[in-house]
């Protein structure tokens, strides 16, 4: 499979000068794809880029370069259970499919452009990601492509924020109301029940958002070594306090098992 990879590699680097040269438009559109990709992830995390890919399926017209491998890679990135699992696919489509010249670099800029999509790497680190697959000569004018399609990702983020703020804050109060509202009531055998079947850390997370009350509800029903480790894991976590997504996220899964026990407990 190294082998594989540093083939294409090799051959992605000998055609980039021509690339530039010959094929720039293209070139800036596979990058610009890339970047809006990872601007997606950020914001609404990798499953938004299913329907990002299902929304080049169905464009006509458009001048993305190697579309459907694209597409491909994508979709197989939402799915990734790891990046050797993935690298192995991608790898292989592109083999298949019969690169020519500057399709190399092309390919090489989706496989690397969805690495650093999947680690969620911040704005400044993905720049430099990409910088380095740049031939010395056309940076400069990379930087230029780069610095504009950010200045445009910055306007657009200042007119939709208002909105998203105002999602991610109403959407917050749900999960913690319904969360409150599950748990407050719930019977004795339904705690324990739920206390055995979700993980301590997700315990932990979604009680060091709760309500004091709710919180030493379900301590009372805690068996000691739980409790022990409960406690443990917020003397440790607490000075730095948990992320508000992480609180969310817990909240939510521990919600949704209750849901799945149905209205006896």
């Amino acid at each position: 499979m190294e082998q594989i990879q540093k083939m294409i590699r090799e051959k992605a680097m000998q055609y980039a000068e021509e690339a530039f040269a010959e094929h720039e438009e293209q070139v800036f559109t596979a990058f610009d794809c890339i970047i809006a990709c990872g601007y997606e992830a950020r914001q609404s995390g990798l499953l938004a880029l299913e329907e990002k890919a299902e929304g080049w399926k169905k464009e006509e017209g458009n001048k993305i370069p190697l579309k459907e491998l694209l597409i491909c890679m994508v979709q197989e990135l939402v799915d990734a259970s790891d990046m050797d699992s993935w690298d192995e696919k991608a790898y292989r489509q592109i083999t298949e499919m019969g690169c020519s010249g500057y399709e190399w670099y092309i390919a090489e800029i989706y496989v690397t452009g969805c690495k650093q999509v999947y680690r969620g790497m911040t704005a400044a680190q993905y720049y430099q990601a990409c910088r380095v697959m740049v031939p010395y000569g056309q940076q400069e004018r990379f930087d230029s492509f780069w610095e504009r399609r950010s200045k445009e990702a910055q306007v657009w983020g200042e007119v939709h924020i208002e909105d998203w703020a105002e999602y991610t804050f109403r959407k917050e109060a749900a999960v913690r109301a319904a969360f409150h509202k599950r748990f407050r009531k719930m019977k004795p055998e339904g705690l324990r029940w739920i206390l055995k079947e979700i993980p301590d850390k997700i315990l932990a997370a979604a009680l060091a958002g709760a309500e004091d009350s709710l919180r030493i509800r379900f301590l009372k029903y805690m068996p000691p070594d739980q409790r022990a480790y409960i406690l443990a894991e917020w003397y440790e976590n607490r000075n730095e306090e948990y992320g508000l997504r992480d609180i969310e996220k817990a909240m939510e899964r521990m919600t949704m098992a209750a849901g799945l026990m149905g209205e006896g407990l």
